[in-house]
């Protein structure tokens, strides 16, 4: 079988590359003015890792199979719960209603995480790794089924401009115990790592608006997008 050229895979890898390059940018230009003992500035950018948050955002997802399309709404709260030096861990919680509809029947899933991300702050960007943990549930042509959850997500966060932050990441989800192709109704799979890159930008001090895409390892015709807003308080 031949592989064809997917111009969103193609435009994600871009943009990884692009987030890269502008960091070691940042970090030359900035390394003639920062020293390793100066403590960084209290303005933590436009990004979101490290602050105190509410986000709410919308995702359109595309797949092979039934139902082809999945919409995707979630919840995401999150705060700063330590910061020492170069160093800082999140605590956030998660809850993600994924939806759609095949053959005349409804599939449906809920899932809410808690969870920590570690990170650190450097002059040309925010390496950071979460890891959540939870349960989730799924209703596929009127059959119940309950499972735990798992996350795990690592990125970097770039303020590539003052009020712009790119940030390329790479996700693994797994809801073992829930269906996978068990229903002719069900396409949601069980076990899925993706990637891609989210760009946020600051609209006021308190509130941010975000863009992202995304691909998974299932097939190069999988792909998502998801915009949200979030507040800073």
């Amino acid at each position: 079988m031949k592989k064809k050229t997917n111009p969103l895979k193609t435009s994600l890898l871009s943009a990884l590359a692009l987030g890269l390059a502008l960091s070691a940018s940042a970090q030359e230009t900035q390394s003639s003015t920062a020293t390793s003992t100066e403590p960084l500035a209290v303005d933590t950018g436009p990004g979101l890792v490290g602050t105190n948050y509410t986000e709410l955002s919308f995702g359109y997802d595309k797949q092979q199979g039934a139902p082809s399309v999945l919409r995707d709404y979630e919840l995401v709260s999150n705060g700063s719960a330590y910061r020492q030096g170069l160093w800082g861990v999140d605590a956030n919680f998660t809850y993600d209603y994924v939806d759609g509809s095949a053959y005349g029947f409804d599939d449906r899933r809920d899932e809410a995480q808690l969870g920590l991300t570690g990170f650190m702050l450097e002059s040309w960007g925010k390496p950071f790794v979460t890891a959540d943990a939870g349960f989730a549930w799924q209703r596929a042509g009127d059959v119940s089924r309950k499972s735990f959850a798992y996350t795990g997500i690592a990125g970097v966060e770039f303020e590539v401009l003052r009020l712009l932050a790119l940030t390329p990441f790479i996700e693994y989800q797994a809801e073992p115990h829930l269906y996978n192709h068990g229903l002719p109704t069900d396409n949601m799979y069980n076990h899925l790592f993706d990637y891609g890159v989210k760009a946020t930008y600051r609209i006021s001090r308190n509130w941010n608006a975000s863009l992202g895409a995304s691909l998974d390892q299932h097939s190069v015709r999988d792909w998502g997008l998801r915009g949200g807003v979030s507040y800073h308080f």
